[in-house]
């Protein structure tokens, strides 16, 4: 009957442990279900505000901007996201400016087309609930400006196009990523700080 009694003891434990076992094998298989979350294609409207530096600062005022960037993620290619963006903004002159040449009004309206890589840094940074990111990008600007009276017009182009090249950083909280950035673009070098919400477009 002791003997029994062993036995039947000793295929209780045997069987816990191989319960136990196949638990932690079940767990470690959810954990890796986990961790290779589904890429995808994503939309992203931007607002945000661009403060002149540089040379830039001397005849133009800040001004807020709208813009779109599409984005592509994949286990593939994780930490990087690579981006496709457009932006619009719109620089009144500053008023030292228009008050040395005379003028009424001044503009500088500039759209931009640029590329981006963002570098995820949940990967290397333990956070529980953001995911802090750095970014390059370059972009081509194309540049308008009027002035009124036109015959006070300063020595600048009414047109022009330049390629900048810009590096920042931010972190995201659920869809909205908050980030600043410095675009390097000659005489159209800005610092800003944008807000952009995330949305899926495409899952895979």
């Amino acid at each position: 009957m002791r003997i029994t009694k062993l036995l039947f003891l000793l295929l209780i434990l045997l069987a816990a442990g191989y319960s136990c076992s196949q638990e932690d094998s079940l767990k470690a298989g959810l954990k890796n279900l986990n961790y290779k979350k589904p890429g995808g294609i994503f939309i992203s409207p931007v607002l945000g505000a661009e403060f002149p530096t540089r040379d830039f600062v001397s005849n133009s005022k800040y001004a807020f901007c709208i813009g779109g960037k599409l984005e592509y993620s994949s286990l593939n290619i994780y930490p990087l996201v690579i981006g496709a963006s457009i932006q619009y903004q719109n620089h009144s002159g500053a008023d030292d400016f228009k008050t040395k040449y005379l003028l009424n009004s001044l503009s500088t309206k500039i759209t931009s087309f640029g590329a981006s890589v963002d570098i995820l840094l949940n990967k290397y940074l333990n956070s529980s609930f953001t995911i802090p990111f750095v970014f390059l990008e370059a972009k081509m600007l194309n540049v308008k400006r009027e002035a009124s009276p036109e015959s006070n017009y300063p020595d600048f182009k009414s047109t022009d196009s330049k390629i900048g090249y810009g590096i920042g950083g931010g972190f995201t909280l659920y869809i909205f990523d908050i980030y600043g950035t410095y675009f390097y673009a000659k005489e159209y070098s800005t610092v800003s700080v944008k807000m952009r919400f995330r949305f899926p477009l495409i899952k895979f």
